[in-house]
């Protein structure tokens, strides 16, 4: 017997186990509320890889959860709370908590951390920390994005007389638009031009498909602002632009256009057509309607375009998957952070046959595809197995990643006679 009977009939050695083990009952439910954000809490903060961190962890969830069952549960249960009460701390509580962890996810990510573990993606590693991101240039993230809730018109949007690279006379311009997913690829585009001798301009607003005719969300608001600064680019790169010169456009089409995210899961990524939200293969087929129209826009000028197969995504970011690298450090070719093959070829499949689809019968669409030279055996390979790093994030390149395309782009717009400003 388990309870508290003769001495002989104990099922227990002594009593005050008996109390500590009654207690945990008692205060069971809160320690289930309470352990993750604990968990959590320490994991974005202080770390959780040290035996003292263990400690912490182990007496905050059950301090928490005491406090919680002795100054809330027992209470309420004795004299219930009246609905606008209870109203009131639920709202309280909720956007305590939605501030908390928005202010350590974003402005504090990374900035209270001091355990033992580092972050594996170096300072210089990060293309957003280089200003600017082309030595000789004005050319970084702060001066030539337009700001995501900024409208786009002549006062607001990028100058190019700041955010470009000059080439050498008549070899052409390459000017590169999209989001945060063509700012990665510049590092790769400044060693490409130094040897083809093509200028570079560059703008770019977050999170943003460039397609005048929809509106994807961004904060789970329609992103307007980033319908119109499509809009008003392509105008723009149709009005300045001469012929033989290049529109290269990327974007984070993974989150965009496909069917799945990294871990197998559905895309539910909000995307509107005249007000009406559509799925991901009405997404595509509007995407593939808008590109073509564009395409046909810029062949009226003699203008190139080419478009960024999106770099495949991690299943989890690299500070999270690096903590298991010395379990599996190389072993399988760096690629411990990636999904399976499976859902990399068809994430991978769907963006080549879209953008397949934009090309069709338009001898001015170009399709760069990154794909093979980040992965390995089919999963992708955010760090080589010499140490070198491909990925900044889960989605992003590293400075290095980038660089590590310039051959292959180059060999892309050579075979294509997009360079020296000639075309097939």
């Amino acid at each position: 017997q388990a309870g508290y009977g003769a001495t002989s009939e104990r099922f227990l050695p002594w009593r005050g186990l008996e109390r500590f083990l009654v207690a945990c009952g008692l205060i069971s439910y809160s320690l289930y509320l309470w352990h993750w954000p604990v968990l959590t809490f320490l994991r974005w903060t202080y770390g959780i890889d040290r035996f003292w961190l263990y400690s912490l962890a182990i007496g905050l969830s059950f301090g928490l959860a005491w406090l919680a069952y002795v100054l809330v549960e027992q209470p309420v249960r004795r004299r219930p709370l009246s609905a606008p009460f209870q109203w009131g701390l639920s709202l309280a509580a909720i956007a305590v908590t939605w501030t908390g962890i928005d202010a350590l996810a974003h402005p504090y990510r990374g900035k209270f951390f001091l355990g033992s573990g580092v972050d594996p993606v170096p300072k210089l590693e990060k293309i957003a920390e280089h200003r600017p991101v082309i030595v000789g240039t004005d050319i970084s993230d702060a001066s030539c994005s337009v700001a995501n809730w900024l409208p786009y018109n002549i006062k607001n949007r990028t100058d190019f007389s700041r955010c470009s690279k000059a080439g050498r006379a008549g070899a052409g311009e390459i000017f590169l638009l999209g989001d945060s997913h063509a700012h990665h690829l510049l590092p790769m585009l400044d060693q490409v031009t130094n040897k083809t001798g093509q200028s570079i301009s560059f703008t770019f607003k977050s999170s943003c498909l460039i397609s005048p005719d929809i509106t994807i969300s961004f904060d789970n608001k329609p992103y307007e602002p980033c319908r119109t600064f499509a809009a008003g680019e392509i105008d723009r790169a149709i009005q300045r632009l001469k012929p033989n010169d290049i529109v290269l456009v990327s974007t984070w089409l993974n989150k965009q256009l496909a069917d799945i995210d990294g871990r197998g899961r559905p895309n539910d990524f909000p995307v509107y057509v005249n007000g009406k939200r559509l799925t991901p293969a009405q997404v595509r087929s509007a995407y593939i309607a808008s590109s073509r129209r564009i395409a046909k826009q810029l062949a009226a000028k003699g203008i190139q375009l080419v478009l960024v197969l999106d770099i495949p995504t991690l299943a989890r970011e690299p500070v999270v998957c690096e903590a298991w690298g010395k379990l599996l450090a190389n072993r399988e070719g760096g690629t411990f952070c990636s999904p399976t093959a499976a859902i990399t070829a068809e994430m991978q499949t769907t963006l080549r046959n879209t953008l397949a689809q934009v090309a069709k019968g338009l001898p001015n669409v170009h399709i760069f595809d990154p794909t093979d030279q980040l992965l390995f055996a089919g999963r992708v390979q955010h760090r080589r197995p010499d140490g070198t790093l491909q990925y900044a994030d889960s989605h992003h390149l590293s400075y290095s990643g980038s660089k590590g395309l310039a051959e292959g782009f180059q060999r892309f717009l050579n075979n294509q006679g997009l360079t020296g400003g000639n075309t097939r």
